[in-house]
C-alpha cells in the first residue's frame, strides 16, 4: 500500500473488525467474552464508565470502536480507535471505558501473549538496532506498558485472526500459525522493545 492509501485501508480494516466484533458479541451483551481461539477474548461495553481492575498477564489488545483510559499507578494511558496496547509483564491495571453508547458500543479484543513463543522468535530475529528517536518509546517500554498506533501488517494479521471466528473448522490448524505471525509482527513493530521484555 502507498502512504496515501494506507490510512484509508486501515480505516476500512478497523470497520471490518468492528463489524466482526459486533456480530460475535451481539447476543452475549456487555462484558469480556472468551472465543474459540483460546488466547483471544472480545470486549464490549455499551455505557460509561465501565471499569475493570485486575492483574493482567502479558497481552496485546486492539481498540476498534469507542475510547478507553488505562491506569498504571498514577500514569494514565488514553487509548482509542486503531491503537494497540501491549503489556510485557504482569501488571495491576485499571481500565475505564470513556466513550460508548448502546448504538455504538466500545469494542476491542485482547490476545494473551505466550512467553515461550516470544523467546523463540526473539532468538530467531535477533536484537533490535537502537535508534535515538526511539528513546521515549524505549522509556515507556521499560514500564511494561505501551500504547501506540497499530501498523498495517499488525492490523492485517489481527483481522485475519479474528476472521477465523467465521470459520471455526479452520481454527485448530490456522489459529496457531496466525498467532505466531502476530507475535512476529509485534516484535517488528513500534511495540517490539516492550514485547522483547517478555523474553528476558
Amino acid at each position: 500500500l502507498s502512504p496515501v492509501s494506507q490510512p484509508a485501508a486501515m480505516t476500512s480494516q478497523c470497520r471490518e473488525l468492528a463489524s466482526l466484533l459486533t456480530r460475535h458479541t451481539d447476543r452475549k451483551g456487555d462484558g469480556i467474552h472468551q472465543t474459540a481461539i483460546a488466547p483471544m477474548v472480545l470486549q464490549r461495553a455499551s455505557s460509561v464508565p465501565t471499569a475493570i481492575h485486575d492483574v493482567f498477564n502479558p497481552f496485546f489488545a486492539v481498540l476498534v470502536q469507542g475510547k478507553k483510559k488505562v491506569l498504571l499507578g498514577e500514569e494514565v494511558y488514553p487509548y482509542s480507535v486503531a491503537q494497540c496496547l501491549v503489556a510485557s509483564v504482569d501488571l495491576p491495571l485499571s481500565a475505564f471505558v470513556t466513550e460508548a453508547t448502546p448504538e455504538k458500543p466500545y469494542l476491542g479484543l485482547k490476545v494473551n501473549i505466550d512467553p515461550a513463543q516470544i523467546c523463540d522468535l526473539t532468538l530467531q530475529t535477533g536484537p533490535i538496532k537502537h535508534q535515538p528517536e526511539n528513546a521515549v518509546r524505549d522509556l515507556n517500554a521499560v514500564k511494561g506498558l505501551f500504547v501506540g498506533t497499530i501498523d498495517q501488517p499488525l492490523l492485517d494479521c489481527t483481522l485475519r485472526l479474528t476472521k477465523l471466528l467465521e470459520t471455526p473448522q479452520e481454527i485448530e490448524i490456522l489459529a496457531p500459525l496466525v498467532i505466531r505471525e502476530l507475535y512476529y509482527r509485534l516484535l517488528m513493530s513500534d511495540q517490539g522493545t516492550a514485547v522483547r521484555q517478555i523474553a528476558t
